[in-house]
């Protein structure tokens, strides 16, 4: 950032400046406006950008050209699009950057100013002509920039389902449901297992308490086998939900907002989503890509998310992948996105479909899908790096902090925390948005320096690291506290998913998880070695697969695994075909108990406890013993001099700079 005073600003005849104050028509070449407002900066970004097209266009572009936009609110009428036209070079990029020292905000909605009126208690209403008329129509209220409950019921948690009538219709309990106020436009969120579906209530009755939904086609049903149990569920968008401050409810026969305000009103600037993006990266073939933009220092904020006719089917599997995202680059090459921020969004925030692209130092948070999604078709790896993502899955509870959903890139020393699913989850099963030719299935993936926590916040089956890919390194990475919301399908610190192959996970530190990892079915030459796993509540380390499956080559060696409780497993397995080809030089501990003599392994005729698991050729040069952590009490889990552990080959990891901690010691 400069330390020039904001009139001293270097700028070259290349340079264009945007205000809050500026128009359109002027030259954008001043950095404010002049005295008699006849030239000035422009107004928006697109005029700016169309300025340098016509610059490229007449041949005068030949070196680094800025657009630099004053602090303020930007309201925008539609998407600002960028196709190859609007491409910089290697050496003439084009940049977007806020001014120095100010703050941008690119908003996709609108604001709501009243006038209000008092409805009863200290709820108020106002009409919206343009919701009554049916042009908009908006899921999502911000007041000051924080996201405000759409009524629900219950407030806080869930309902369960008391039994299963259809595809789409179910019992419900007690009062939980009832002919609620404009019926049909109410929504119930209806969690599976590992994603939800979105409901819309087609009819109750209340003799029989049962609710009917449109049916959206989704892959998962209600009563689906492999829920594990009576679905939950939450009603949204219910007048009747509306009791408490920071609740708002949006009748759009009438076009009356409703709201309970968190603050005197008149102190809150109000505002709803009307853009589904804000920015978009169309670029045509791989040879047509757009490419050596850089945008720095913007935030982007308040889009909408949709909803089709009949409701949200699920997304089949996990990640809920809703489009668009708000920030949406396809068919790039050689993009930077950096020390941006985006907030208040109703999909996911960025999603990037090239290569050799930046996306780094950026704060995403508040969204209603994931952070960043990641597709790369090329050999130069995407660098998504010292981000700070969370609170994400606000509406789309399966979506994820960073998800590649296809090829490799690096993944480092970013900070993930408060996600509804997943930390970072990869794939390797076809998506609509996936060619069928994939064409770089086996690019390398590095995930390293990651710190994640609190996770798996209102979903099962997923976990801080959820991998189900090929040629992955998994190292160097802090995670602790993944609790799934049940322990049917409990949230894995490390989550090696189906087919997981040609994997190496070492030097990481895993600890307070519902398990520590887990080895899902069909997964082969896996590599697991100097990591610390502690503290999984249901047990450390589960070896898994069904019946018709098995493990190949999975290696598990120079570990150091300890847990507090007894009734904690030390080993879950489903037979000797989910069993590790090595297991070995490894150290585990049990203070509560001697594992030598407790049944502390599961799911192995004839074995269950650790003297046992010896005896059946595993672990023949491992101990049990105290690994001698400095300090377990405050999360200090590093190695006195004197420990076990390096006797047998261990080797001390030092994570004083994961996440974004190595950022600010760089910095």
């Amino acid at each position: 950032m400069s330390s020039k005073p904001k009139d001293e600003l270097a700028a070259t005849k290349f340079d264009f400046f945007v205000s809050t104050e500026g128009d359109d028509s002027w030259s954008g070449k001043l950095a404010s406006p002049n005295a008699d407002k006849t030239d000035g900066p422009f107004a928006t970004i697109s005029r700016a950008k169309d300025a340098i097209r016509e610059m490229k266009e007449a041949g005068e572009l030949d070196c680094e050209a800025k657009v630099i936009i004053r602090g303020g609110k930007y309201f925008l009428d539609e998407t600002v699009v960028f196709d190859q036209k609007d491409s910089g070079t290697a050496e003439c990029p084009i940049t977007y950057m806020a001014y120095p020292g100010e703050k941008p905000i690119i908003s996709g909605g609108k604001r709501i100013t009243g006038p209000w009126k008092k409805y009863k208690d200290d709820i108020l209403v106002c009409q919206l002509d343009e919701v009554k008329s049916g042009k908009w129509i908006f899921r999502q209220l911000f007041a000051n920039s924080k996201r405000q409950t759409r009524a629900r019921l219950p407030h806080e948690g869930y309902y369960f389902i008391d039994g299963v009538v259809g595809n789409a219709a179910f019992k419900y309990k007690d009062q939980h449901f009832k002919k609620f106020h404009n019926l049909t436009d109410v929504e119930v969120v209806m969690f599976h297992s590992w994603n939800e579906t979105r409901f819309i209530v087609d009819e109750v009755d209340e003799e029989s308490k049962t609710v009917k939904c449109l049916d959206p086609k989704a892959r998962h049903v209600i009563g689906w086998h492999g829920g594990g149990g009576a679905n939950r569920y939450y009603i949204e968008n219910v007048f009747e939900g509306l009791t408490q401050p920071g609740d708002w409810y949006l009748d759009v026969h009438t076009g009356e907002l409703y709201y309970w305000p968190v603050d005197d009103i008149d102190n809150l600037e109000i505002i709803a989503p009307v853009l589904k993006q804000i920015m978009k990266f169309e670029g045509g073939l791989k040879e047509q890509c757009v490419q050596y933009i850089n945008i720095e220092g913007l935030t982007f904020a308040d889009t909408k998310w949709p909803l089709p006719e009949k409701g949200y089917p699920d997304c089949g599997d996990v990640g809920d992948i809703v489009d668009p995202s708000a920030v949406t680059m396809e068919n790039v090459r050689y993009i930077k996105f950096q020390n941006n921020t985006m907030r208040n969004i109703g999909t996911y925030a960025l999603e990037l479909t090239g290569y050799g692209c930046k996306i780094v130092d950026n704060v995403i948070y508040d969204i209603g899908g994931g952070g960043i999604i990641s597709r790369n078709y090329d050999e130069e790896r995407n660098d998504i790096s010292y981000n700070h993502i969370h609170h994400c899955g606000q509406v789309y509870p399966s979506a994820v902090g960073i998800n590649i959903d296809d090829g490799g890139g690096v993944v480092t020393h970013n900070l993930i925390h408060n996600i509804a699913h997943s930390g970072i989850y990869t794939r390797h099963w076809a998506t609509k948005t996936q060619p069928i030719q994939r064409e770089n299935q086996e690019q390398g993936l590095i995930i390293e320096y990651n710190e994640i926590y609190d996770v798996m916040e209102k979903i099962n089956d997923g976990g801080g690291l959820f991998v189900r890919d090929a040629n992955i390194i998994i190292r160097y990475n802090l995670i602790h506290d993944v609790y799934s919301f049940s322990d049917r399908c409990p949230g894995w610190g490390i989550y090696l998913g189906c087919e997981t192959r040609d994997t190496l996970v070492e030097n990481n530190l895993v600890y307070r998880a519902r398990e520590g990892v887990h080895v899902w079915y069909s997964d082969r030459n896996i590599t697991m070695e100097n990591n610390i796993f502690l503290d999984g509540e249901i047990s450390q380390i589960n070896y898994q697969n069904p019946q018709d499956r098995k493990h190949e080559n999975i290696k598990f060696n120079r570990n150091i695994v300890c847990f507090a409780k007894a009734n904690w497993k030390l080993y879950r397995l489903s037979g000797m075909r989910s069993a590790p080809v090595e297991s070995d030089y490894n150290l585990y501990y049990c203070p509560e108990a001697d594992i030598n003599k407790t049944d502390v392994i599961t799911g192995l005729e004839g074995v269950k406890t650790f003297a046992d698991w010896q005896e059946n050729c595993f672990d023949k040069n491992s101990l049990v013993a105290d690994p001698m952590f400095v300090d377990p009490d405050n999360d200090d889990y590093t190695l006195k001099s004197d420990s076990p552990a390096l006797k047998l080959g261990f080797k001390p990891f030092d994570l004083s700079e994961v996440g974004l901690r190595g950022r600010e010691k760089k910095s």
